[in-house]
């Protein structure tokens, strides 16, 4: 690996080299590996070009999910939580186990391995709501619902500075990598709960049901999360845009 000792530090390309920064200094280096065409036609490269097919159908998949969950993950995930989906697709693209390498697809009957992912790698549900309380999916009538006790909200959440409410959240996702029209969806908030009462809050109930119903073949994907907002004037703000909010695939039920 070249290092660059003169006084000027480039950074970028200049024809065959790359300069770039690293935590020993500037270094360069030329451009190498095989090209596309290389991997496209040359058998030595068969395997390459797999795994690189199986790559990009996992990261289809994976913006596929993030589409039809945008709405909720808008303030509830982090920067690198797409990175981290696409990197558990395709593990659960891996574990195929019918169809051959380059060939194997994301089915619904190993969508499992995404209970416990969280949206927000700064937010686990488990570390700010101290709750046991999660949502419960009813196949025969696609309804989702969550019984939430009384409680006094300061002692069930993470308190956080700023914050004066907090409101938890369910959704409902019927995903199905192989078919584009399984994209029910539904969610579900509670009222807003004051964490700075000293008395209980009255027991809720939320409840919601997915519309069309969910084909035979899809996974259902049940989420749990919570919301911290300012009262402000009046209006309910979204603390920090949302920086600290928790989203966690808490159950996925499996055609």
């Amino acid at each position: 690996m070249a290092r660059q000792e003169s006084l000027v530090k480039f950074k970028g390309k200049i024809g065959d080299l790359s300069f770039y920064k690293t935590k020993d200094g500037f270094q360069a280096r030329m451009k190498g590996g095989p090209s596309k065409e290389q991997i496209n036609s040359d058998p030595r490269f068969q395997r390459t070009k797999e795994n690189g097919t199986e790559f990009g159908r996992a990261a289809n998949v994976s913006k596929k999910l993030r589409e039809q969950l945008r709405v909720v993950l808008n303030q509830n995930s982090d920067p690198r939580f797409p990175n981290r989906l696409t990197g558990l697709m395709n593990r659960i693209l891996r574990a195929d186990d019918v169809n051959g390498r380059g060939d194997r697809q994301v089915i619904s009957q190993n969508l499992g391995q995404l209970t416990g992912l969280e949206c927000n790698a700064n937010a686990k549900l488990s570390e700010v709501l101290f709750l046991r309380s999660r949502p419960i999916y009813d196949s025969a009538t696609a309804t989702t619902s969550l019984e939430l006790p009384e409680m006094i909200a300061k002692n069930q959440v993470k308190m956080l500075t700023g914050a004066t409410h907090v409101q938890v959240q369910i959704v409902a996702a019927e995903f199905d990598a192989q078919n584009a029209e399984a994209n029910s969806l539904a969610m579900a908030r509670s009222s807003y709960l004051d964490v700075g009462r000293s008395d209980a809050s009255p027991a809720e109930s939320l409840a919601m049901q997915l519309d069309p119903a969910p084909q035979p073949d899809s996974a259902i994907l049940l989420l749990m999360g919570l919301s911290y907002s300012q009262f402000v004037n009046g209006g309910y703000y979204p603390l920090s845009n949302g920086a600290y909010n928790a989203l966690t695939f808490v159950q996925v039920l499996m055609p």
